[in-house]
This record gives C-alpha cells, sequence and structure tokens, in this order.
C-alpha cells in the first residue's frame, strides 16, 4: 500500500515538476515579448515625432505670438506692402525748393526712402527672428522655452502613449536579463 502511494507520489511529482516551463523556455518567451514591445514603441514613434513638432508649435506660437511659417508669410506681405509703397520709389515731398536736376536733392531722397524701406524691413522680419529664437530656446535644455515645451509635450496623449511604451520595453529588458540569468551556462541561447 505505502508502495502505491509512493509511485503516486512520484508520478505526481514528476508531472508537476515537468509541467514547468524550462529556464530556456522562459527566457525565449521574454525575448518575445521584449520584440513585441520594442515594435509597439517603433509603431508609435511617427504619433510621438507629430506631438513633439505640435508642442514645439504651440510654445513658439505662446511665446512669440506667431509659428515660424505665419511668421514668414506675414512678413512676406509686410515687404511686398514695403515694395509697392509709393513713399519708396516717389520722391519726398519736402519744402526743399531745390532744382528739379539737384543732385543732392536726388541722392537725399534716395537715402531717406533707402532708410525707411530698411525700417520696414526690420519691422517686418522681427517676428521671424523672435519665432527662430524661440524655437532654438526650445531645443536647448534648461532654457524657459524648453521647460515649457516639455510641460506641453507631456501633456499629449501621444507622448504620454509613447513614454509609457518606453517604460514597457524597458520592463521587458530587465526580464530578459533576469531570464537570461537563470540559463544554465552552457552558453546556448535560442533566439
Amino acid at each position: 500500500m505505502w508502495r502505491n502511494r509512493l509511485i503516486a507520489g512520484s508520478i505526481l511529482w514528476v508531472a508537476v515538476a515537468g509541467c514547468a516551463p524550462s529556464a530556456q523556455e522562459e527566457y525565449d518567451e521574454a525575448v518575445r515579448s521584449l520584440k513585441q514591445a520594442e515594435q509597439r514603441l517603433d509603431n508609435l514613434r511617427p504619433a510621438y515625432d507629430e506631438a513633439q513638432k505640435e508642442a514645439m508649435l504651440t510654445v513658439c506660437k505662446e511665446i512669440a505670438g506667431a509659428t515660424p511659417d505665419e511668421s514668414a508669410a506675414q512678413a512676406l506681405q509686410q515687404l511686398s506692402g514695403a515694395m509697392s509703397d509709393p513713399s519708396v520709389t516717389a520722391p519726398a515731398a519736402t519744402g526743399d525748393k531745390r532744382p528739379v536736376g539737384d543732385a543732392d536733392a536726388a541722392i537725399d531722397q534716395l537715402m531717406t526712402a533707402q532708410k525707411d524701406f530698411q525700417k520696414k524691413q526690420a519691422d517686418a522680419t522681427a517676428p521671424i527672428l523672435k519665432t527662430q529664437e524661440v524655437m532654438r530656446n526650445i531645443k536647448i535644455a534648461g532654457t524657459p522655452e524648453a521647460k515649457r515645451f516639455a510641460e506641453v509635450l507631456a501633456e499629449m496623449p501621444a507622448a504620454k502613449a509613447y513614454q509609457r511604451q518606453e517604460e514597457r520595453v524597458a520592463e521587458k529588458k530587465k526580464a530578459v536579463e533576469e531570464a537570461e540569468a537563470e540559463l544554465p551556462d552552457d552558453g546556448e541561447k535560442a533566439n
């Protein structure tokens, strides 16, 4: 009787012990899981990149009042308006009663027109320079612009999803390392 119990217990123990996954199977499963997590992370990357661009434009618009494209369009419009301005091409109305052929008067008019155009040009390009400065500062760690960019980006759903998936990948890598440590030291890993 005790023999039957011993045999039944042995069979039960072998069956239970034999059903557990081997260290190699656990390692293979961890590697497969890691590859799936990395693939998912790769699939999320385009949305994350778009979220970064959107966050940069949002911060730029908050600080500079316009995006780079908006400021360029505005500058182009102002410059084309300055070129068609009659004060740039027409003689200035001065109280000077010099003869029309006076070279000094012509030079004075040209210089005045050039100064007016340069002022209009500087006024038109100032928003572009401001947006360029903001965009440059967004990329410099520690600047207020970079901090604001990080805040805006952190609130975007695509960035949140990407961050969560990065954390999952890190967990999967740790699981692979742990499973690899459990492998026998015969140096064979089936990938």
